[in-house]
């Protein structure tokens, strides 16, 4: 018995020193994180419209009140804000995308 025993052991030793030990899995990277976004600059309130600005330079998006627009190319950290067509200049929201795209203005 000890000699079927010592003979399987043998074996398998001789299977594992010519397969070798299976390489570690490796783990897939994650998707890579973005340096610009595509934000949603919302208007929540009847006098919360404008140009959209971003880090002091004009999107091209054009805010309607109770209205919505897509801007992007907007990095994190940008400072928004809306500036309409008399001179007036909102407060300014900054853009963090940890807590979502979407910028909201719900006053001016």
């Amino acid at each position: 018995m000890n000699k079927k025993i010592a003979l399987i052991l043998a074996i398998l030793g001789i299977i594992v020193l010519l397969t070798g030990c299976a390489p570690a899995p490796t783990i897939p990277p994650g998707p890579p994180t973005p340096t610009t976004y595509t934000i949603k600059v919302i208007s929540q309130c009847g006098g919360c419209w404008g140009n959209v600005v971003v880090n002091g330079v004009p999107s091209g998006g054009y805010l309607i009140a109770w209205g919505a627009v897509n801007v992007s190319g907007v990095p994190a950290g940008a400072a928004i804000r809306l500036e309409d067509e008399f001179g007036w200049v909102s407060h300014t929201e900054f853009f963090n995308p940890v807590l979502g795209t979407n910028i909201v203005f719900n006053y001016f």
